[in-house]
């Protein structure tokens, strides 16, 4: 766990301990608890309960699951998908969007991880009059649909394992996959194409498509997605195709970005989201 060194007289103890919960939060996959996290940072019991009460109250952590853990919200989520220049993948992420509802006409998002959950960082909405819209800040279980499907699809056989081993697979719409040995079969599938569809899994009536953005290991970073009606779920499979080249090309961007970033090479320039970045693949 990371832990800021508290040796400065000018720095305030309580907010370098709850900066020191918020890391240890984010940091693990497992939703900690209160207890884990007093013991992992070495502070009492009664200290550790009162700042995480303070950082609820706040909005940034909350309790999920069945063990009550801790995750980071999607306040804090939205907050911290940017890169050291200050780039976010949600602004990064725009143009794209726009490129798949002018293609598709249906509704398109990025959505990241967030502890047992996954988050919409960004969303375009739909041309048609009749569509499915989510909104930034929206979450659902990280089981849950397409979305969600890509999202496992990026994680170790071992952190899939955890996750469905603690996750409480009640449904949420009439097609809700509750079963964790169809979960995993399902996840497998959809690592092996390379992408994710589903309908009324997480809301009744609702369709969804969804492709991972990579970053340059190959791990997952976020889900591009397409989501509308239920009843144009075959018009989205008609764009497999199209999604998965747009959501190569964002992936591209970020990555190029992020090399920047990290001063490992000179800047692309990229228009609008429309050009492909070079030499990054």
């Amino acid at each position: 766990m990371s832990r800021a060194t508290v040796t400065d007289d000018s720095l305030v103890q309580s907010v370098t301990r709850a900066l020191d919960l918020l890391f240890a939060i984010a940091e693990t996959d497992h939703p900690p608890s209160a207890k884990t996290l007093a013991d992992g940072l070495d502070l009492p019991r009664s200290t550790v309960h009162r700042i995480l009460n303070t950082l609820e109250a706040s909005g940034v952590v909350s309790r999920v699951g069945s063990s009550r853990g801790y995750a980071v919200t999607p306040k804090l989520v939205l907050a911290a998908t940017v890169n050291t220049e200050g780039a976010s993948l949600a602004s990064i992420a725009e143009p794209y969007l726009h490129r798949l509802v002018a293609m598709s006409k249906e509704t398109a998002s990025v959505h990241v991880r967030t502890g047992d959950h996954r988050t919409c960082v960004a969303e375009v909405q739909g041309l048609r009059g009749i569509r499915w819209v989510r909104g930034r800040g929206w979450s659902a279980p990280v089981w849950s649909g397409a979305v969600g499907r890509v999202l496992m699809a990026g994680m170790t056989e071992a952190e899939l394992d955890e996750l469905l081993g603690r996750a409480e697979l009640l449904p949420l719409a009439r097609n809700s996959v509750v079963n964790a040995a169809d979960m995993r079969r399902q996840v497998a599938r959809d690592r092996e194409q390379g992408w994710s569809v589903s309908q009324s899994e997480t809301i009744d009536g609702a369709a969804a498509l969804a492709v991972p953005l990579l970053d340059a290991e190959g791990g997952t970073v976020a889900a591009l997605s397409l989501y509308a009606p239920a009843d144009r779920l075959d018009h989205m499979l008609s764009l497999v195709d199209e999604v998965k080249n747009v959501g190569n090309e964002l992936g591209r961007h970020w990555i190029a970005i992020s090399t920047v970033q990290a001063g490992a090479a000179e800047p692309t320039p990229v228009a609008n989201g429309l050009q492909k970045a070079n030499g990054v693949r």
